[in-house]
């Protein structure tokens, strides 16, 4: 049986991440071009609302983060280090107005957007930028974390030491 790995698909691995960081990056530009475009002062306002101290500080770190993040992350460019402030923005924003919304409502914004966003954030943060990236180029990293100890790789190093037991499961 062949595995997928082997297939073109496989083959086109480092497109995941780019598509996963081109995806997000421009979802957080759009939000901070759209902080920006209103006036950081008036988000702050609503940052007051939620008894955000110092909202209009967090306010401008916000807009930036989610503008010039969401930018870095479409160019690959410092992409873990990107992940991290976004990471907690999104996670405030979870906490602070999310809760009290739910996860999936009828006629509102829920927090299934906000998870989803989290959860691919993480991924860029453990995975990596992939290949196709700034970061790629610059060789601040080179590839999408291997995978190791596949059935293949198990199977051909037990065959290479003889071990017979091995080569009995495949």
């Amino acid at each position: 049986m062949k595995s997928i790995g082997s297939s073109a698909l496989g083959r086109s691995a480092d497109l995941g991440p780019l598509l996963l960081r081109v995806g997000l990056g421009l979802v957080f530009a759009w939000h901070g071009w759209q902080k920006l475009d209103m006036g950081p002062e008036n988000f702050a306002t609503v940052l007051s609302g939620l008894d955000v101290p110092a909202p209009e500080i967090v306010a401008w770190l916000m807009t930036i983060a989610e503008g010039i993040g969401g930018l870095f992350l479409i160019a690959g460019l410092l992409t873990r280090l990107t992940t991290l402030p976004l990471i907690v923005i999104n996670a405030g924003a979870i906490w602070l107005v999310k809760t009290d919304v739910g996860f999936i409502v009828p006629d509102a914004p829920g927090a299934e957007l906000d998870v989803a966003l989290l959860a691919g954030l993480f991924c860029l943060l453990f995975v990596g930028p992939g290949r196709l990236s700034a970061d790629g180029a610059l060789g601040v990293e080179t590839a999408v974390a291997p995978v190791h100890g596949t059935h293949s790789d198990t199977t051909r190093s037990s065959r290479s030491r003889g071990d017979t037991a091995a080569s009995d499961r495949t």
